[in-house]
């Protein structure tokens, strides 16, 4: 599906996030990308530049050093079962072989496709930076309890799991400038990095068509930290 789709999706999701009360009707159907399929890449491919390397804000959250010689960004939807496939199974590789190494880092940004998976980016955002990215795995892997049409409650049974109560879980739903703030850079990475599916990752600011597999992503970081 081409940006123009993407666009029209954005502004479907600003408009029935407009309301506290809409959260909890949400449906969890696609509402503009779509979910990455895993076409094989031509190395060809690996090494085209799609935009300006991407400027990593001081907010954003990463694993790996922030000095790492080549930087990762994962545009993923929490509701997305190939996000799920990546997180679970590709990115404990990535992390052995490049992250605790300290020659990559991996930047995670939230590209929700529904109104279910904003309000899961949401509640990531409301926990403590510590538990962030554990948050982000038990979305991961309770996603298909919580995915499905109305699945606000559900969320909100997961957040109590950590800790947060209904009244705190509320807020974070009701908070505007958070939810306008994930919406904003979902709209940045289909204007300007051409996000089109999830999971799109970029490397050095280079798009990797196939994220269904490790061997491709290995060999991409493999070149960029060549070329440095």
């Amino acid at each position: 599906m081409k940006n123009k789709g993407v666009l029209v999706g954005l502004v479907i999701l600003v408009a029935a996030a407009i309301g506290f009360g809409g959260w909890y009707t949400f449906s969890s159907g696609k509402i503009g990308a779509t979910e990455a399929t895993n076409a094989p890449a031509t190395a060809a491919e690996v090494a085209t530049a799609e935009g300006a390397a991407p400027v990593v804000a001081a907010d954003e959250m990463f694993l790996g050093k922030a000095d790492a010689p080549v930087t990762i960004v994962e545009y993923f939807s929490l509701g997305c079962p190939h996000c799920k496939n990546f997180h679970e199974t590709i990115l404990p590789q990535l992390k052995a072989d490049y992250l605790d190494t300290g020659k990559a880092r991996i930047v995670f940004r939230d590209f929700p496709l529904d109104g279910v998976a904003l309000a899961a980016a949401q509640l990531t955002r409301c926990v403590s930076p510590m538990a962030y990215f554990a948050m982000v795995d038990t979305l991961f892997a309770q996603q298909g309890t919580w995915h499905v049409k109305d699945g606000a409650p559900q969320i909100a049974t997961i957040a109590k799991g950590a800790g947060m109560d209904q009244a705190a879980f509320d807020a974070c739903l009701a908070n505007t400038e958070l939810r306008e703030k994930i919406v904003a850079g979902t709209k940045e990475g289909a204007d300007v990095y051409k996000v089109e599916a999830t999971p799109t990752v970029l490397i050095n600011g280079k798009k990797l068509p196939n994220t269904g597999d490790y061997a491709p992503l290995k060999e991409a970081v493999e070149a960029a930290l060549a070329a440095q």
